[in-house]
């Protein structure tokens, strides 16, 4: 009797559990992805590291930003190309590159092709971010010379000391032998009104407040620009030219 009844409460307990299971596996909660945020481009740069090629972006994100948000950022970048390795330089504001002259928010690292990124913050704090800003918006106003960032070879063999200096209103309305001021680079701000090809050279027109201005990519190519877009070009003085009405230089770089 006492077998039977064991059997009993068996095949009872059996019974009682397969009515509380569905006989599905229990489902798992997905875990939430963080959406991109919004970014904008600055520029990039390649590198060879251990032989390795990998190359690096700045990406201007808001002094905000979160290291999540700065991680799917890095995804949406890098899962686009074909490197094989990967460095992201996080900016507040895109004028952070030399006002700062680091990172002003994090960097995501890549280290090795494959391996997770490695997250370095910003070492600076809010302050010292705040006054470098400051800096560098007392220099944008005044008229010392600038130097480019980080030289290619081609623009260190176009101005080899790296400095411009605040463009002479004398070369728009002098030619250069008259103004002695030929091969000095310079800079100046102004407004790209149309780019075009000019003796097969691609050349931009900008509006100055001194004039028309003539750029043209010799040995330095001239990236994308949109027109209309307000620009601080560095380029090498030329000359004037009567067929264009205005004076023309060689594209070193533009921020």
């Amino acid at each position: 009797m006492r077998k039977l009844s064991f059997l009993a409460l068996v095949l009872a307990m059996c019974l009682c559990l397969g009515a509380c299971s569905s006989g599905e596996a229990p489902s798992v909660p997905e875990e939430p992805t963080t959406a991109v945020p919004e970014y904008s481009f600055i520029n990039s740069d390649r590198y060879v590291q251990n032989g390795t090629t990998g190359i690096g972006y700045r990406v201007a994100i808001g002094d905000g930003a979160t290291e999540e948000e700065m991680r799917a950022v890095f995804g949406e970048l890098c899962s686009a190309d074909s490197y094989d390795l990967h460095t992201v330089w996080f900016y507040g504001l895109p004028s952070d590159v030399e006002d700062v002259g680091s990172f002003s928010v994090g960097m995501l690292e890549e280290k090795s092709r494959g391996a997770e990124p490695v997250f370095t913050p910003c070492t600076y704090d809010a302050d010292t971010i705040a006054a470098l800003r400051e800096r560098g918006a007392e220099i944008e106003q005044s008229d010392e010379a600038r130097s480019i960032p980080r030289p290619s070879i081609q623009q260190e063999a176009l101005v080899e000391e790296n400095r411009f200096y605040p463009v002479d209103g004398a070369i728009f309305t002098t030619a250069a032998d008259e103004n002695g001021l030929a091969d000095t680079p310079f800079w100046v701000r102004g407004e790209i009104v149309s780019r075009s090809d000019v003796g097969g050279y691609d050349t931009i027109q900008l509006s100055t407040e001194y004039g028309a201005l003539y750029i043209s990519a010799v040995s330095v190519n001239i990236p994308e620009i949109d027109e209309g877009a307000e620009i601080t070009v560095y380029f090498v003085y030329s000359g004037f030219s009567d067929a264009l009405g205005g004076p023309c230089g060689v594209y070193a770089y533009h921020e």
